[in-house]
């Protein structure tokens, strides 16, 4: 499990090696939308977010 932080070095979100967020969904979209960088906590690299939302619209509703 990666964490990923903000500027502040605040945790915003938890996601597996593989790119599947565990927690912190809401966060992480709130500090995508206001612009913040984010960064994988273990090794100071920005997080690209587009694995993260691609296919997001593949939930099936009732």
């Amino acid at each position: 499990m990666r964490n990923i932080v903000d500027e502040a070095g605040e945790i915003v979100a938890m996601a597996s090696d593989e790119h599947t967020l565990i927690g912190g969904h809401h966060r992480l979209a709130v500090a995508a939308s206001a612009g913040k960088q984010l960064y994988w906590k273990e090794t100071g690299e920005p997080v690209k977010l587009d694995p993260f939302f691609k296919g997001s619209s593949r939930r099936h509703t009732a």
